[in-house]
């Protein structure tokens, strides 16, 4: 059966990173999103300013995530799992939020379900899953901490999807700093392809939570810190398959869903949906499957 799609890696390539990168470790904050290639930049003055911000191992993050900012937006870069997971992950907000919350009943199976909801995206990269939520008229506030990938979620919003301005806010900070001034006031939070970046997950937990209005929604995707994801999802899928850049995930990041489940229980949020997913390399797509070994998305609502 052919792979279509699939960007083969040299195994000796593999091998040769592989042990250049096996006691390095970096940790990640930001979360991509990604069909524009801008030119990129020498940044100087925001890795400056971001040096003296964060600890070492969120600036090598945020270092890593402005290296790939020129091709954020290219659907074949190397960022193309990101939109391909645009499948699973926009579905699985918008029936949450059609399950859980107000939606008008003349709104649903329109473009527009979402109108009038205020979704934060935490680590929200260059934009792919803030502009395709935002498409389904929902308010959507994306924060990073990275300078250079906020500034490609801007440039692309401004010159392809000029018809999302009005709808789409980009800020560069933390979410600590961003829930202190917004306590309470979002419908949803959405966490893709972020906790698993995070050195205190059950701060930023807190942060997102706290964010979050009474009766609103937490909606997370993340890996599973399983045998299987670490030899499928990160060996195969980044240094074989090209399914996500060399040396974006580590095996001391990751976190199992019961622990995750823990952490919000402990922020008097109640986990409504909790399934799996993964990547088929022979189909060039992500599906969801019954296990959460590999991948999984987690929907919970904060209490009133």
């Amino acid at each position: 059966m052919p792979l279509k799609g699939v960007q083969f890696k040299s195994p000796l390539l593999w091998l040769q990173r592989l042990s250049n990168k096996c006691n390095t470790t970096q940790c990640r904050y930001a979360s991509g999103n990604t069909t524009y290639t801008s030119t990129p930049d020498t940044h100087t003055r925001s890795n400056r300013i971001a040096s003296l911000e964060h600890t070492d191992s969120t600036q090598q993050e945020i270092l890593h995530h402005a290296g790939l900012s020129a091709t954020w937006w290219d659907l074949n870069g190397p960022l193309h799992g990101l939109h391909k997971l645009n499948d699973l992950r926009v579905p699985f907000v918008r029936d949450g939020l059609m399950t859980h919350s107000d939606i008008q009943k003349h709104l649903i199976n329109t473009n527009n379900v979402l109108q009038g909801k205020n979704i934060l995206e935490v680590g929200c990269g260059g934009g792919i899953l803030t502009e395709a939520l935002a498409r389904l008229n929902a308010n959507v506030t994306g924060v990073d901490l990275g300078e250079d990938v906020i500034n490609t979620a801007q440039k692309h919003l401004d010159k392809f999807s000029p018809e999302l301005i009005e709808r789409i806010t980009y800020k560069i900070e933390p979410i600590e700093a961003h829930a202190r001034r917004n306590s309470n006031h979002y419908d949803a939070v959405v966490c893709s392809e972020v906790l698993e970046h995070i050195d205190d997950k059950a701060a930023f937990l807190r942060d997102c939570v706290k964010a979050l209005k009474p009766g609103g929604s937490i909606f997370i995707t993340t890996l599973n810190k399983t045998v299987p994801q670490w030899f499928g999802g990160i060996i195969l899928g980044e240094y074989v398959f090209g399914v996500a850049p060399i040396n974006t995930h580590h095996w001391h990041k990751l976190i199992s869903p019961e622990n995750v489940q823990l952490l919000l229980t402990a922020l008097n949020c109640q986990t409504v949906l909790l399934k799996g997913f993964t990547y088929d390399v022979f189909n060039n797509r992500f599906r969801w499957i019954k296990p959460t070994a590999m991948c999984y998305a987690l929907h919970a609502i904060k209490n009133e």
